[in-house]
């Protein structure tokens, strides 16, 4: 019974993990026996369940979580635990549910609010933006910020953080869903759990590594036109990763320091902006 639980099981999670971040598996000891997972990511992952696995002739001593956070580079972290009632008889666990994953801690709901972004550019230039928050285009119900800018333009860090993406093997973007998956990234993680990301970054232009800590201004990448693009430019995002979201983003406005740094505010629609700091 043991050895064929444990070849299903294999079989499923191998199924599952083609794409996933994660390596989750089982281990007995006696009559008890554990799930474990393996981050070796250097960023914090959490996994969704949509319900409670089901056992035969096994007791669960702690409420199984639906959704489990794995600290960065965490190796055999117990997320589940089964103990056998009876070994005389057969046990089973059943129908442990297929997963989803995401980057980040998916339980915060708070953050820095408060927090005063610089923005992604370098002192003297100026910028218009071209989209804004929940914009027609490409950002409804979003809150993201698309800063026109010709290619090759330095990007510089909005806020401290820890480099846990960087892409930039594409050549391509064109003005339709199609080219979505071909942007060029940075993805940086915030002290208070949030994550931003600058996209269509150009070929070969990201000028920092993952595991980077990059203070704000610091250049990461010089700006593109790949991806999901009418034109070059700078999009921005800020966000909580949340599996009840379509995009699984819970995308927040940002405050950001603007003009000589004398003031801060919420970007718009439209407008110029001029770092002067």
């Amino acid at each position: 019974m043991k050895r064929t639980i444990s070849l299903i099981l294999f079989i499923q999670f191998t199924l599952i993990l083609a794409q996933k971040p994660a390596k989750i598996y089982l281990e007995q000891k006696k009559d008890v026996v554990s799930y474990y997972v393996d981050n070796e990511d250097i960023y914090p992952i959490s996994l969704s369940f949509p319900k409670q696995p089901e056992v035969i002739n096994m007791k669960v001593p702690e409420t199984f979580k639906l959704i489990q956070v794995i600290p960065p580079q965490s190796i055999k972290y117990r997320i589940a635990y089964f103990v056998i009632n009876d070994k005389k008889k057969g046990w089973k666990i059943d129908k442990i549910p297929n997963y989803y994953t995401l980057i980040g801690d998916a339980t915060l709901k708070t953050y820095d609010s408060d927090y005063i972004y610089d923005l992604p550019f370098q002192k003297g230039k100026s910028f218009k933006v071209y989209q804004g928050y929940n914009g027609t285009f490409s950002h409804q119900n979003e809150n993201s910020l698309d800063f026109i800018m010709p290619e090759g333009t330095e990007i510089t860090a909005a806020r401290d953080g820890k480099v846990i993406e960087a892409v930039q093997t594409s050549n391509r973007g064109c003005p339709t869903i199609d080219c979505a998956n071909l942007a060029n990234y940075v993805s940086i993680l915030h002290s208070d759990g949030t994550i931003a990301q600058y996209y269509h970054l150009k070929q070969n232009g990201v000028k920092v590594n993952i595991g980077d800590f990059v203070k704000k201004g610091d250049v990461i990448a010089l700006s593109g036109n790949t991806g999901w693009t009418n034109g070059p430019h700078l999009h921005f995002v800020c966000y909580l990763p949340d599996f009840t979201s379509p995009k699984q983003k819970n995308t927040i406005k940002t405050l950001f320091k603007t003009g000589n740094g004398s003031k801060s505010e919420y970007i718009a629609e439209k407008k110029t902006y001029t770092k002067e700091y």
